[in-house]
């Protein structure tokens, strides 16, 4: 349950009447604080007994973004039949004052659901309908991180531990391991928040391994001097004396050796804190991690005032403009400790586009999960063949968007693609461009990374010069 439901994605639905031997379902769900951690499915009998229940195949999904937000849904449903709705909290302490109300063919009695605390829990109801059975798929084992306590049936889907020693301790990690591994493949880090641990992020990047081939580290920080799992990106003393650069440099080179991955396509990305330790890992272990992507992270002080990487690695940034935790107007506090002290992320930005040597950078708008400004900066004079990108989200609070997993891959892809495959019986010599399109599929003329399409049904990411 903990991937089925961390990657639901809403669909708003709204319908005015139903068909005859339909109901109209509705159900308004109010998020409480830590909104992003709230989620629930409606799914009926058959789907849930007979297959396995996903994003793909739910009535209603839903995940949270803002915090105190109250959003409706509608749709129509059989009137004869089970349903079960399954809610569930990534953190694990409940929805924190979040709840929904379903109405069933407008009764005046509409029933309110609340996760009170825990991490899953199911409500089922019939609509004339006699009681169904239900099982629950899920984890049994108490010892793994994604235990579900309520779960009768094993899904094969539990998480253990896993332990590297490191700086006299014995440091937490994932790892995941899609079905296909290719030899040489890429490795990617992904690295919680401040307060998070790294089971918090499994599920992130999943379906993109599953589709390329590449392995996902998900690892847990430390305490601070504060009693708080956290990354010490460069912070000062007074915050933090962890080693994660020499723990998170030296599990990657583990890792590489261990599962034959590549050294030249291992990279970092992470939220908040994870963000911030991303452009640590930029600035102080740019030989390992060979691209960075921070989500609603930033530099900390520290790192702005001292980096001077031995190498020069592509760069990526996703800032939400209401995000009030890590604001991206560099107006960041806790300045003593090792938070602040950077300037706004456009200022960031420029400063990584300088030492690339990027001439050239264009804005586009695109309609994700959110209305986001990307800037591209290329015609960069270092990493030639690739370029940074900023990605600012119109509304977006402190929060891991949607759009997140697929951007973060397409700009590691810029140094991961893998090689392709012509089909036999098209010579290259007979091989024509069909159609070039941007990286939503659009079709373009303009610079920068485009994919071309050729006549013999293969592509190839290309970087198009003016």
């Amino acid at each position: 349950m903990n991937k089925l439901l961390y990657l639901i994605i809403i669909p708003f639905l709204t319908f005015s009447q139903c068909d005859e031997n339909e109901y109209l379902i509705s159900i308004s769900s109010t998020t409480g604080e830590w909104a992003y951690e709230m989620a629930w499915g409606l799914w009926d009998y058959n789907t849930w007994a007979t297959g396995n229940p996903s994003p793909e195949n739910q009535i209603i999904g839903f995940l949270g973004t803002n915090n105190y937000e109250t959003l409706s849904f509608e749709t129509c449903i059989p009137d004869t039949g089970c349903y079960i709705i399954a809610g569930y909290d990534s953190y694990g302490d409940g929805w924190n004052d979040g709840y929904i109300v379903v109405n069933v063919n407008n009764t005046k009695t509409p029933v309110t659901y609340e996760l009170e605390d825990g991490t899953w829990e199911y409500w089922t109801f019939e609509v004339n309908s006699d009681p169904c059975e239900w099982e629950i798929p899920g984890c049994t084992d108490p010892n793994a991180v994604n235990y579900n306590e309520l779960a009768t049936i094993d899904n094969g889907s539990c998480i253990t531990t896993l332990l590297f020693d490191w700086d006299k301790q014995q440091r937490e990690y994932f790892l995941y391991i899609p079905d296909y591994l290719q030899e040489n493949a890429p490795l990617v880090f992904v690295l919680h928040g401040y307060y998070g641990s790294g089971d918090d992020m499994i599920g992130i990047l999943q379906t993109q391994a599953d589709e390329h081939g590449f392995a996902i580290c998900y690892p847990s920080g430390l305490t601070d001097n504060f009693g708080t799992n956290h990354w010490n990106a460069n912070f000062n003393t007074s915050m933090s004396t962890v080693d994660d650069l020499g723990f998170l440099s030296n599990l990657a080179l583990y890792l590489q050796a261990e599962y034959n991955l590549s050294p030249e396509k291992t990279f970092a990305c992470g939220m908040s804190n994870g963000g911030y330790m991303s452009w640590s890992l930029a600035c102080h272990a740019p030989e390992i991690f060979k691209a960075i992507a921070s989500v609603t992270g930033t530099m900390s002080g520290p790192d702005w005032n001292e980096c001077n990487p031995s190498e020069i690695v592509p760069v990526m940034q996703i800032s939400g403009t209401n995000d009030g935790v890590v604001p991206m107007d560099g107006s960041m506090g806790y300045i003593e400790e090792g938070w602040g002290g950077a300037p706004d992320i456009y200022t960031i930005m420029n400063y990584w586009k300088d030492i690339h040597g990027c001439i050239d950078e264009e804005t586009v708008n695109y309609q994700f999960d959110y209305s986001t400004d990307i800037t591209q900066y290329f015609n960069c004079s270092i990493n030639t063949s690739t370029e940074l990108r900023l990605y600012v989200a119109n509304g977006m609070g402190h929060t891991w968007p949607n759009f997140a997993d697929a951007q973060i891959w397409d700009f590691f892809m810029q140094l991961a693609a893998l090689p392709l495959e012509i089909e036999e019986g098209v010579s290259e010599n007979n091989k024509s461009v069909i159609k070039t399109l941007d990286l939503t599929g659009r079709e373009t003329d303009k610079t920068g990374f485009n994919i071309k399409i050729f006549n013999d049904g293969t592509a190839q990411k290309i970087y198009q010069a003016k």
